[in-house]
């Protein structure tokens, strides 16, 4: 027995020892002597039906409450009293340590409490506790409460006194001085409980009548102290929202605060933008493409250290196919499109990261969602995203807190209840009362709150399991503050039904630097302070607000790790009023005070502009030219498209049309609007020009063109490719137009010297394949129109007497189909004199066909046999001075839903399964490396409706797997695409092959429609101008709209650095589908064509 007990020992310690320890321990409550559990339990007051926010949680704040500069804590409960901790750990403790001090502190407890910060609200250096309350109660039990901190963890509540007391549905509150008198105003979040369907597509209600508006409380302090008067709907807090998240940040970095509100449901989120004046303006549709779709908590910061503040939202996409599946139900595209004719901004339902770009021409900053580039779109049902150095290496990282009490989005348990809802002899409490029964017998929705540390590229690692562990929550709210006082950020996490975490920190061996403000009389902790610190080669900014996440807010203390950094150079504070004080090599790893009185007044200076290498003469040009496009919705006909193909235009192509010696260009139409040659004059400026008779409808989709000398005579003559699915494959209006020009820029149809032509196309290009002297064509076939993805016919046009003949069976037979093509390009890559082909396209790899003496033949290239991609432009160029032609290809970006590779790509099954006659596509995706079908079993069901017999339920298909859907042998007798490069790249011409090389990464954070090659400034290397995005994608993976024109500036070896819109003058966003270069004079001008925008043109500041 003695050697049993021993051996169980050692045993016992192996174990201890073989235990990975993460960076944070979670603190037993024991240990932290926090014993705070926010229990939430259905009744037939608090219940889905009767209050839908009856799982969101409570909150915490941190803040020293005594000046003992150890942080305190107060956490809220829902149907249990609020309670207050005291921070009594020892110099050198093993871990923090707290005390409860709620029955000495007098709290009322009592109603349902939901948000809570901390502010020195009557300015006598403690901090005060203001706590938000909601629920389903009178008005009279939902009063906020101000405890105003009397010392020695003694409270007054004083909401009453101070104007405070709000009986409004609100969730969080912040404070800030958004006027600059020196004292601190209040901003109050809110929502309502007295509508019943808040995702019903009502108009916008943007003039303060709103159930669910907002409130601003201005500070009037007196001789007898502050008193709030609200000023909501004066100060322009206008727009009806289901406030969530609540955060403040400079974010036009004017100097003065802006508020952001995230919405649930289906209002949009907001941008107060902060006037100067004592009013705001509500930019968020300006300043963001697009928000979450059920917006939870935010977070404002600076993610990549360049000194402007970006933000983080949080949704609740779940990040495995099962939970994914379960609350999936059908894409309702014609919902999508009323919500914005509503006025509503578009909105998708997962994380979003947007990226602060910097101020436009116009005064705007432009902000690039890349959420899913980054890796961390999908968290499950989360609430609290907190940005904050957590391993002290210099960069933000993420934490988020996630989980729901009551799996109610499960997709069986709501049609089931609709199902039950439906039947008519159900009165409207007979429903109720049974939701109220049903929804209590639903699982929770319990995961780990996840770790992401900062990569330093605008990507982040998933580090949950070596940061935290796996352990399961309910977690809400959540703060961050240095505990323990011993340099790195601790975390403090609201949960329900399970005790509060204490998250210590464990990081070792890197450096920091704390500080504590110490304010003007009115803001003693000096709210609105800008502080930076510059070393090591990083530049770390930080606003000072405490708001932040959901229905929280953290420590007072400013923290910023330094990583193995010695020393730093200095740090600078800009206070509210605009006084700095700098320090020079200030002492690190200790804590700092910096006292405003000893701040200098300093004139903000105005930041001269610096010279680009563009500029937007789009104004002085004289041109006010606007693409239009009639509304279709492909999904009617074909549910399971991943995208249209009814608004791939317009496309630009340039020459000299009327002999003048000047470059023209022709921009392309749509169905019902005809194109436009824009005529240059000597001065650079441009009259618009119709090419044809516009009296008679137009039928046709515009997606490529092309001016070149068709006939031999010397001018420039018109080639329109037409497209798009709108019409069956055989339609006459997918037969292309040939114009003749008479040399003086009028055009006469001349489509009969043109084969029958009667499939969607998508590109046309010209060379002297046969060297016969006359220009040959390749037109490339988009697809086969409604039977994605079969695709379309392309052909070899040989030009015979400026007529042209379909010569593709004889000497490009393998080009018929050879894919659905986006684009091509004619080049020389092999330097024998004949002009080869490059063929790109969607669901094809990057294809080579050899010109053998006037016929193609496919070159077999092992670098591109796995390079099958969303291939949409190629362009050429010597990008490495070795005197042969490189390529640059456009893709889809990494910033997409789904990730691809050789091993686990994309792919798109296509058969007519129920054998009805027509093509039905199935598309798969790789997950842990598990083929999953893409749809959701009502998408799916759309177009296969005995997809709904063979699984009767949504759990049943949440599990199912590709070959669920389809075994083997219906996969062999498919035809089967697939994507397995995302990323845009640049093929290195190696003289014997091609090597494939990724563009840098901003160039992945949208699709890249098209590129133009030109030396932009001048230094002999070869540079490349990208635009993109793609707005026609299905709604619920929603548009990508991240790129806002870029420039990656060439050494001359191969290599590109991306020069981003304030230094290069190039801001080209929106759904941009085409850029062309043209002489204009001695300068060189770039023209880019939107999609549903304004044509813009920049010229070059070099020449």
């Amino acid at each position: 027995m003695k050697y049993l007990f021993s051996g169980l020992i050692f045993l016992s310690l192996l174990a201890c020892e073989q235990k990975p320890r993460t960076l944070f321990t979670t603190l037993s409550a024991s240990e932290s002597g926090v014993r705070f559990r926010n229990t939430v339990t259905e009744n037939d007051s608090f219940n889905l039906v009767d209050y839908y926010y009856v799982y969101n949680g409570g909150g915490v704040a941190v803040g020293d409450l005594d000046n003992d500069n150890l942080p305190d804590l107060y956490f809220t409960g829902n149907q249990v009293g609020d309670r207050m901790y005291r921070n009594t750990t020892k110099p050198g403790a093993d871990h923090p340590t707290f005390e409860d001090v709620t029955t000495q502190a007098g709290l009322k407890n009592g109603g349902w409490s939901t948000g809570v910060t901390m502010a020195d609200v009557n300015a006598d250096g403690l901090l005060d506790i203001y706590v938000c309350k909601s629920g389903n109660y009178a008005g009279n039990r939902r009063k906020n409460l101000l405890y105003i901190n009397k010392g020695n963890f003694r409270f007054e509540e004083s909401a009453e006194r101070y104007g405070l007391a709000d009986t409004s549905y609100t969730n969080q509150a912040v404070f800030f001085d958004y006027d600059k008198d020196g004292d601190l105003d209040v901003y109050l979040l809110t929502s309502t409980n007295l509508i019943r369907n808040p995702n019903q597509v009502t108009p916008v209600i943007a003039d303060g009548s709103g159930l669910a508006n907002d409130k601003l409380f201005r500070n009037d302090s007196g001789t007898d102290g502050p008193r709030f008067t609200e000023v909501t709907k004066p100060a322009g807090i206008l727009h009806d929202g289901f406030g969530l998240g609540l955060t403040i940040a400079d974010f036009n970095g004017d100097g003065w605060e802006d508020i952001y509100v995230a919405n649930d449901f289906l209002a949009n989120d907001f941008l107060y933008l902060n006037k100067q004046n004592g009013t705001f303006s509500e930019v968020g549709k300006t300043y963001f493409k697009h928000h979450s779709q059920f917006s939870m908590g935010c977070d404002a910061a600076d993610i990549n250290n360049d000194g402007l503040t970006d933000l983080v939202v949080a949704d609740m996409l779940p990040a495995d196919n099962e939970q994914r599946k379960k609350m999936a139900g059908p894409a309702n595209y014609q919902q999508f499109e009323s919500t914005i004719q509503q006025g509503y901004h578009p909105q998708f339902m997962r994380n979003m990261v947007q990226i602060n770009g910097g101020k436009a021409p116009d005064g705007r900053m432009v902000f690039s969602e890349i959420g899913q580039f980054a890796g961390v779109s999908a968290t499950d049902w989360s609430w609290s995203p907190l940005l904050a150095d957590l391993d002290n290496d210099g960069w933000r990282d993420l934490v988020i807190t996630n989980g729901y009490l009551r799996d109610i989005t499960d997709l069986d348990f709501v049609s089931f209840n609709n199902s039950f809802a439906r039947d008519g002899n159900r009165t409207p409490e007979e429903i109720n009362q049974y939701l109220r029964q049903g929804a209590p017998k639903m699982p929770s929705i319990k995961k780990a709150n996840r770790f992401f540390r900062n990569n330093r590229d605008l990507t982040f690692a998933d580090m949950t399991v070596d940061w935290f562990g796996t352990e399961t929550s309910l977690s809400n709210g959540s703060a961050y503050a240095d505990l323990d006082r011993d340099g790195d950020l601790d975390l403090i996490v609201n949960n329900i039904n399970q005790d509060a975490y204490i998250l210590q920190n464990n990081t070792a061996n890197h450096h920091y630097l704390q500080l504590k403000l110490s304010g003007p009389a009115q803001n003693r902790f000096g709210l609105g302070a800008e502080v930076t610190v510059f070393g090591n080669g990083l530049t770390q900014t930080y606003h000072h607000t405490v708001t932040r996440g959901f229905q929280s807010s953290s420590d007072y203390l400013i923290h910023f790790g330094l990583g193995d950094a010695k020393t730093v150079d200095s740090l600078t504070v800009i206070w509210p009023d605009g006084k700095t004080q700098t320090l020079r090599k200030p002492a690190i790893d200790r804590v700092l005070t910096l006292d405003y009185q000893q701040a200098q007044k300093t004139v903000r200076k105005s930041e001269k502009p610096q010279p680009t290498l563009l500029a937007d003469v789009t104004q002085a040009s004289g041109l006010q030219f606007v693409h239009q496009e009639e509304s279709y919705l492909d999904y009617n006909q074909e549910p399971l498209l991943p995208h249209k193909f009814s608004q791939q235009g317009p496309k630009l192509a340039v020459g000299d049309v009327n002999g003048d010696g000047l470059e023209d260009v022709f921009v392309g139409g749509s169905f019902r609007h005809y194109g436009k040659l824009l005529i240059q004059q000597p001065s650079g400026t441009f009259i618009q020009k119709s090419y044809t008779d516009e009296s008679r409808p137009k039928d046709e989709e515009d997606v490529g063109e092309l001016l070149f000398d068709a006939d031999g005579d010397g001018d420039n003559d018109l080639y329109i490719v037409s497209g798009s699915n709108e019409y069956y494959d055989g339609s006459e209006y997918y037969q292309d137009r040939l114009y003749l020009n008479d040399g003086k820029g009028n055009f006469t149809p001349a489509t009969d010297r043109l084969p029958a032509i009667r499939h969607s196309g998508s590109c046309v290009r010209a060379v002297d394949i046969d060297q016969d002297g006359d220009l040959d064509l390749f037109r490339g076939g988009r697809l086969k129109a409604l039977q994605y993805p079969l695709p379309g016919e392309s052909y070899l046009l040989i030009n015979e007497g400026g007529r042209f003949r379909d010569a593709t069976a004889e000497r490009a037979p393998n080009l018929r189909n050879v894919g659905m093509v986006t684009d091509a390009i004619w080049a020389d890559i092999d330097r024998d004199s004949w002009p080869d082909l490059l063929v790109v396209g969607e669901l094809m790899p990057i294809t080579v066909f050899k010109n053998n003496r006037g016929t193609l033949t496919p070159l077999a290239v092992d670098a591109l046999k796995d390079s099958d991609g969303f291939w949409n432009c190629i362009r050429s160029g010597d990008f490495d001075h070795d005197g042969d032609l490189d390529f640059v290809v456009g893709n889809l970006g990494l910033n997409s839903r789904y990730q691809m590779s050789p091993d686990q790509p994309m792919r798109v099954y296509a058969g007519d399964y129920d054998g009805n006659g027509r093509i039905d596509a199935i598309a798969s995706y790789y997950l842990d490396g598990t083929e999953y079908p893409i749809a959701s079993r009502d998408e799916l069901g759309r177009q296969l409706p005995l997809i709904k017999k063979q699984f009767t339920n949504y759990a049943q298909y949440a599990q199912a797997r590709l070959t669920d859907l389809l075994p083997p042998e219906r996969q062999k007798a498919s035809t089967v695409l697939r994507a397995c490069q995302q990323q845009s790249v640049w093929l290195e011409n190696t003289g014997n092959g091609f090597r494939l090389k990724p563009l840098p990464a901003p160039a992945q954070w949208a699709p890249i429609q098209d590129f133009l090659v030109d030396d932009v400034d001048q230094d002999g290397h070869l540079d490349i101008l990208a635009v993109g995005n793609a707005y026609d994608v299905e709604s619920v993976a929603g548009q990508y709209d991240a790129l806002t024109g870029l420039v990656l500036k060439g050494d001359g070896k191969g290599n590109f650095r991306p020069i981003f819109f304030p230094q290069s003058g190039f801001l080209a966003d929106g759904d941009c589908k085409s850029i062309v270069g043209l002489r204009s004079g001695r300068k060189r001008l770039v023209l880019v064509a939107a999609n549903q925008g304004v044509l813009k043109i920049y010229s070059d500041q070099k020449r």
